[in-house]
This record gives C-alpha cells, sequence and structure tokens, in this order.
C-alpha cells in the first residue's frame, strides 16, 4: 500500500510540473504578444505626422535680439519632414554656433505638439566687410570671424551695425582676426578702417591718419604698436599731412612718417610715386 501510494504520489508531481511550465509557456508567449504589441504600437505613433517637425514654423526662436528668427532656423539646417526624436538638440547647438553670431543656445524637444524650443543669446557683428556704400549688398563679420549678410539681421537693429570697416583679401579672410579686433577695440585711438589685403603689412585708417602695422606676430606686439600710436597722436601739428602718406609703425621703437616725394606744383602727388621717410 506504501508503494501504491509513493507512486500515485509521483504521478500527481509529473502532472503537477507539467501544468506550471504550461502556464509558463502561455504566460511567456502572452508578454511577448503584449510587448510586440507596445512596440509596433508606438511604432506606429511615431511615424505619424503629429511626431514629426514639418515646417520651419514648428521651431520656436526665443529671446533673440538681432539675428532674425529666419536666419536661426536656416541655420539649424532641418530636413523636412523629420522626427522630432530624431533631432539631436547637441548637434543642433553646434551648427547655431559654428554659423551664427550667438553667444549661447538652449534647445528642447517637445512632442504634444512637436516642436522645438530655441532659445538663444545672440550678439552683434563687430565690423562691416569692405567699402560697398549699399548696405544691402554688405557682409558683417564678429569677433570669431563668422560673416553673415544684412538680410540676416532684424531691420530694426540695422542702423545699431557697426560703421568699423575691414578690406579682405581675395581669399575672404583676415588671419589672426580675433586677436587683431581685440587690440583694436580697446585701443585709446579710433580706428575706422582695418585693411588684412596684404598679410605682411596691416593696415588701419584711424583719428589721426592711416598707419601701417607691418606683419601681425602677436597680441603684445600690436598692443605696444597702438600705445605707441596713442603718444603720437599729435604728430599732425607738426607737419602739412598732405605731404605725409602714412605713419609706418612696423618698428613701434622707431616709428617712422612715410611722405610724398615732393613734385612741381602743377602736379598732384601720387601715392603710387616713390617715397622718402623719416624718423619721428
Amino acid at each position: 500500500m506504501h508503494q501504491s501510494a509513493s507512486k500515485e504520489q509521483l504521478r500527481q508531481r509529473r502532472r503537477q510540473l507539467r501544468q506550471q511550465q504550461r502556464v509558463r509557456v502561455i504566460k511567456s508567449l502572452w508578454r511577448f504578444l503584449c510587448m510586440s504589441g507596445i512596440l509596433a504600437g508606438l511604432a506606429w505613433v511615431v511615424n505619424q505626422p503629429d511626431w514629426t517637425i514639418s515646417q520651419p514654423e514648428q521651431i520656436r526662436i526665443e529671446g533673440n535680439q538681432y539675428l532674425s528668427d529666419r536666419a536661426i532656423r536656416s541655420m539649424l539646417a532641418i530636413p523636412y519632414p523629420k522626427l522630432i526624436l530624431e533631432l539631436a538638440p547637441e548637434q543642433l547647438r553646434s551648427q547655431l554656433f559654428s554659423h551664427g553670431s550667438i553667444a549661447s543656445v538652449q534647445i528642447d524637444r517637445g512632442v504634444l505638439p512637436p516642436q522645438l524650443r530655441v532659445q538663444v543669446r545672440d550678439t552683434l557683428p563687430v565690423a562691416r566687410i569692405g567699402r560697398s556704400s549699399s548696405l544691402q549688398s554688405q557682409l558683417f563679420i564678429d569677433e570669431r570671424g563668422l560673416q553673415l549678410p544684412l538680410s540676416s539681421y532684424r531691420p530694426t537693429v540695422w542702423r545699431s551695425l557697426p560703421r568699423l570697416q575691414l578690406v579682405l583679401p581675395l581669399q575672404g579672410t583676415c588671419p589672426h582676426w580675433t586677436q587683431i579686433y581685440q587690440v583694436i577695440h580697446t585701443s585709446p585711438v579710433a580706428v575706422g578702417l582695418i585693411d588684412c589685403r596684404t598679410p605682411q603689412n596691416l593696415m588701419l585708417q584711424t583719428e589721426v591718419g592711416k598707419i601701417a602695422l607691418g606683419g601681425f606676430t602677436d597680441k603684445s606686439r600690436l598692443i605696444y604698436q597702438m600705445q605707441q600710436l596713442d603718444r603720437l597722436r599729435d604728430w599732425q601739428k607738426h607737419l602739412s599731412t598732405d605731404d605725409v602718406e602714412l605713419l609706418n609703425l612696423d618698428r613701434p621703437d622707431r616709428p617712422k612718417l612715410q611722405l610724398y616725394p615732393a613734385v612741381p606744383t602743377d602736379t598732384q602727388p601720387s601715392p603710387t610715386t616713390d617715397r622718402t621717410s623719416f624718423k619721428l
């Protein structure tokens, strides 16, 4: 009797184990089906138009004082339509920093409704490029060297744009521009034009006349040159400015006035003729 009972118990135990295994399989199958349904539903929802950026108006621009909303949106270069979850805020921030006069950026994604919220702190450019008298055709440059057309700025700030002019070489760049501008900007002598066309001879048009600085080597040397220029700002009182072509500060410890040569009275002096110079 005891042996028969033991066999019956073993059969019941095996039936219970088989039943428990079937239950586990069924639960696993239901979990799989539920997860698949949820993932399929999410994929369907995400691919709906309500989760995409399909037009520029879905990018909200806030905080900009100088750059136009349209210009900032164009700097983001988003290909429409674009899933909101595929837009990487850090990548978009880098795009704005590399294309615009912007000091800080914060970008947030929204899904209901889908939109980008772009908060920026923008800055004015520091100089206008070229000598064109037409404001509409001019480019402007910021302290970092980024160039933007007039159309990038709000019309309300056009009158606030800088009057400092920068003349660039054909390749359109000014080596060491950031350091040059930092020195010129803080100089006690007002500068109206910076000519970078010849790297070996940086030229300035200032309140005390035309200045030749030679090639830029380092910021400290340029600071010293501008200090010397401030010390010599009264040189025009001692000579007729019609005789002077420029003040040469290539060697700031030995500044020179570069003169036009003497010419007959019926001939006008020409800056292309031979010149002489003397020490101050």
